[in-house]
């Protein structure tokens, strides 16, 4: 194992540019827009040299940190690799270019529903009501190629947006992205009463299957999408909180029931006392396939009722 790397060849490490390191490693990379999605791990993107892999809660910026965190390498070995091969260098006048605000495209919206609330009732199961409710406050909408558009709004303001497809793309996939320079730490949010409690969940889909399943069990509380599984976004929505006057006496986390939800969940459940801190997992792998479960059950005890 190396121990010890010159300063001039971690400066050459620190000036590799990440795409070209990792398409040059046989990573799958596609880019979409203004940065790269790992086509295996496709909660992994990649813009300009910062990373975030949201499925991990895995923020970084640095080829050198991305080595080590992707690749488990050490220090000096990512250093080494790094300087094994004449990678390109970054681009630094693109790296310190500022981000854009965010300008929500309201041109790209139609007034026409149907594909959008047909998705969400019929493939996803959320229940009509929820759904009516989320389009009369302008919550979801559908855009021109008929995704769903889910709507990050903070005191009226549309701050960026989830984009949910309702149809399989070319390879099978079903498309699902975040609108460019959307607020980095916020996400999709919807307010039941007067928030004193927060839920914490990996999409907006998760977060509307929870509510259909605890339908009016759920009062007084703000259920929050994290994009992923995002420290700051549950740290900036309890500020949030705060600010508009609300007291926050419970978190409730709703994440995935896989190792990477589990590990999110328990960690930061640990670090709050248990009176405000709790958990709340799927029995399934996510809160849609218990959605999904549950109204399957429902659908045999009717037709049992019928025939007996």
């Amino acid at each position: 194992m190396a121990k010890h790397v010159s300063a001039d060849q971690v400066e050459v490490a620190r000036n590799v540019d990440l795409i070209d390191y990792l398409e040059r490693k046989g990573e799958p990379l596609k880019r979409e827009g203004r940065y790269y999605r790992h086509q295996v791990h496709d909660s992994l993107v990649i813009k300009n040299q910062m990373y975030a892999w949201n499925s991990r809660d895995e923020k970084g910026a640095g080829v050198i940190n991305f080595a080590k965190m992707f690749y488990g390498m050490s220090f000096p070995e990512a250093v080494l690799d790094l300087n094994a091969q004449g990678y390109k260098v970054k681009d630094n006048l693109q790296e310190q270019s500022p981000k854009e605000p965010y300008h929500y495209p309201s041109h790209y919206e139609v007034n026409d529903r149907t594909k959008a609330k047909g998705y969400l009732t019929k493939e996803r199961k959320i229940h009509p009501k929820i759904v009516d409710w989320l389009d009369k406050k302008d919550l979801i909408v559908q855009d021109k190629l008929g995704n769903v558009v889910f709507k990050w709004k903070q005191q009226g303001e549309i701050v960026g947006a989830d984009r949910q497809g309702t149809s399989p793309m070319k390879d099978g996939r079903m498309f699902k992205g975040i609108d460019r320079n959307s607020h980095g730490s916020a996400g999709f949010s919807v307010d039941i009463g007067k928030p004193n409690s927060i839920y914490l969940f990996e999409s907006p889909i998760d977060a509307l299957s929870y509510w259909s399943i605890k339908k009016e069990k759920l009062q007084n509380t703000r259920l929050v999408s994290m994009s992923g599984l995002k420290r700051q976004t549950m740290i900036d929505e309890i500020k949030r909180m705060g600010k508009e006057g609300h007291k926050v006496n419970q978190i409730t986390f709703c994440t995935d029931n896989d190792k990477a939800g589990r590990e999110f969940a328990n960690k930061y459940h640990g670090l709050m006392s248990k009176e405000v801190s709790k958990i709340d997992l799927p029995t399934n792998k996510d809160w849609n396939a218990s959605l999904h479960r549950e109204v399957l059950k429902e659908m045999n005890i009717n037709k049992k009722e019928r025939f007996t």
